[in-house]
């Protein structure tokens, strides 16, 4: 789920109900559906984030003996939300943010064990625009006065202002992927496009050098492709799990029992014509478990230093070598009270560096606040390289530009970076120009292994990716 910098704009004219990626409930359920082929045959899972979860239950449903190998102590990979180092129960997300009410896969687990949803964007409250120092506050998606800023935009850009800057340049590209099936991509034929980053297309369609900081907001070098395709997801209203989206991954492991081995860090892979052996490594020393079939849902940026024997094709393994997992930093303050709600803003900001700014606690009971930094790329990498204490530094130092006063508030603070996490190591699939190849490669079969996770999928990124992951390899172990 990546940057919202510019796209809180992008597609809001096309409808989300008419875009390719939507995923109606009737498509959803008929993936849901299914009992009783499985027979008891066995079946290890690797990994207990939402894809191997999908796959997991999917599969007990089908009548498979089924067993995940979890490194952590928790369910959910990067669906996790922190409740630490929070007072009064409050929590914000590490990870995954926001459920667009298109995709209807995650919809329907949603509905299927009764959780609520909230509107991800607060609905009251102004919102705060930061731009080189000089500091407005605007209504939701107001657009700033250009006059009362350094910003030098053309003259087209300065008629339509920084919220009209998507509309302007993205139109013509939207037009020609927006109707396209989600089951299409990575769009083979759009060749086009393929090798072209975000910031050359922009360039190439005359943008300012404003401009495309703006709409880049630190994605130059994603293939304008991949940053076009994920911005329809975008499109759609944004909502949030109330309570935390970590609800929905512990209840799906809820119903999965005992079937999930946490604090199993798998180190090897073997497979041969009638099985396949996995060693993993617990607390208590190393283990075996052999299944007929494997479904790997873990991170390429993992299973690279992870022995597969035999090795796997040159195509896939090409693509576990050098797929890109884009580098997410969070930041998070908690305040005793929310006072920027005295100037009837809603703790929300859009400034001009690669992040994003939100205030979590809209909604949650209570007088503290939280606001938090969503941190991209080169600059999630530089904050990922620095102390706790010099992270939090430098975003209170921003943030007293974003709200100021907020140092006399502040109760606590904590980070939080997917760069490095150790079974992570990135936060989502990005697709750079030139990578278009790999991402044929990533959902493959290789003999008796099965992969999933949100980068074998049409919406990497998102909970629903990994969700529809886990059950197109639930169906491909059931043909098989």
């Amino acid at each position: 789920m990546r940057s919202d910098f510019s796209r809180r704009h992008f597609l809001q004219a096309s409808g989300a109900a008419g875009l390719g990626l939507t995923m109606s409930a009737a498509q959803a359920q008929a993936m849901l559906a299914g009992r009783g082929a499985g027979q008891g045959r066995r079946v290890l899972v690797l990994g207990a984030g939402m894809a191997g979860l999908a796959a997991g239950l999917k599969l007990t449903e089908l009548g498979y003996d089924v067993t995940i190998l979890e490194a952590r102590t928790r369910p959910g990979g990067r669906v996790h939300t922190l409740r630490e180092p929070f007072s009064d129960g409050l929590y914000a997300e590490a990870g995954a943010g926001r459920l667009p009410s298109t995709h209807g896969l995650t919809q329907a687990y949603v509905k299927r064990y009764g959780l609520k949803l909230d509107p991800f964007w607060p609905t009251s409250g102004g919102e705060v625009f930061l731009w080189r120092g000089r500091r407005q506050a605007l209504p939701h998606n107001g657009d700033p006065d250009l006059s009362a800023l350094q910003v030098n935009l053309t003259p087209r850009e300065r008629a339509v202002g920084f919220g009209g800057l998507s509309k302007l340049y993205l139109d013509p590209l939207e037009a020609e992927i927006g109707a396209l099936p989600f089951d299409g991509w990575p769009f083979p034929n759009f060749p086009k496009y393929k090798d072209v980053s975000y910031a050359a297309y922009l360039k190439a369609q005359g943008a300012s050098s404003d401009a495309i900081q703006y709409l880049c907001g630190g994605f130059e070098n994603d293939s304008v492709l991949d940053y076009a395709h994920d911005g329809l997801s975008h499109a759609a209203s944004l909502s949030k799990i109330r309570g935390g989206n970590d609800l929905l991954p512990a209840a799906m492991a809820a119903e999965l029992s005992g079937r999930i081995r946490y604090g199993a860090e798998v180190v090897r892979i073997d497979q041969s014509a009638s099985g396949v052996t996995v060693g993993y490594r617990t607390a208590g020393g190393l283990r075996l478990e052999s299944a007929e079939r494997v479904i790997c849902t873990l991170p390429f940026t993992i299973l690279r230093d992870i022995e597969v024997s035999p090795g796997v094709s040159a195509g896939k393994a090409e693509a576990i070598r050098n797929l890109y997992m884009g580098p997410v930093a969070r930041v998070f303050v908690q305040t005793r009270t929310r006072f920027w709600e005295k100037d009837k803003l809603n703790g929300f900001a859009t400034v001009d560096q690669p992040m994003e700014v939100w205030s979590p606690t809209n909604g949650q009971p209570g007088r503290r606040g939280i606001v938090m930094s969503y941190i991209y790329e080169d600059l999630a990498k530089t904050y990922s390289a620095l102390p706790p204490a010099e992270q939090i530094e430098r975003t209170l130092s921003l943030y007293e530009q974003v709200h100021p006063g907020i140092r006399q508030e502040v109760e606590t603070a904590t980070t939080w970076s997917w760069l490095s996490e150790k079974y992570n190591k990135g936060a989502y699939l990005v697709a750079p120009p030139g990578s278009f190849a790999r991402l044929a490669h990533t959902a493959t079969i290789e003999g008796r292994l099965h992969f999933a996770g949100e980068h074998t999928s049409p919406w990497p990124g998102w909970i629903q990716g990994a969700l529809h992951s886990g059950l197109r390899t639930a169906d491909e172990v059931a043909r098989a």
